[in-house]
């Protein structure tokens, strides 16, 4: 179980996840967990429940280097969330999903 500052950090990494989301920076949660290798089941059990002891300090560090994302703000709440403005930081290119045919075998 989770003491209240982590909780709070907890919410806060949620905070800044969704705020990514909703800018654009991160086009869906399922692709953040995919690229970072994070457990998805992991993330719901602890959205659920943050007392929880899931979160991890490397994906605390994917917002810190990826997103620009102030390590201070994360940690105790205080100061500015970003480094620098979310308009400064660069958007990732949209993956494009491309839907694959069946290959049915044929006897001979």
């Amino acid at each position: 179980m989770q003491s209240e500052k982590s909780q709070e950090v907890t919410r806060r990494f949620f905070e800044i996840l969704d705020e990514l989301v909703q800018m654009g920076h991160i086009h869906f949660m399922n692709d953040f967990y995919v690229e970072n290798n994070i457990n998805s089941r992991n993330i719901y059990q602890l959205k659920k429940d943050y007392s929880r002891d899931i979160l991890q300090l490397e994906w605390l560090s994917i917002l810190i280097e990826k997103y620009k994302v102030s390590g201070d703000y994360l940690l105790t709440g205080k100061g500015k969330k970003y480094k620098k403005p979310l308009e400064l930081i660069e958007r990732p290119k949209r993956r494009k999903y491309v839907k694959q045919k069946a290959v049915v075998a044929v006897p001979a």
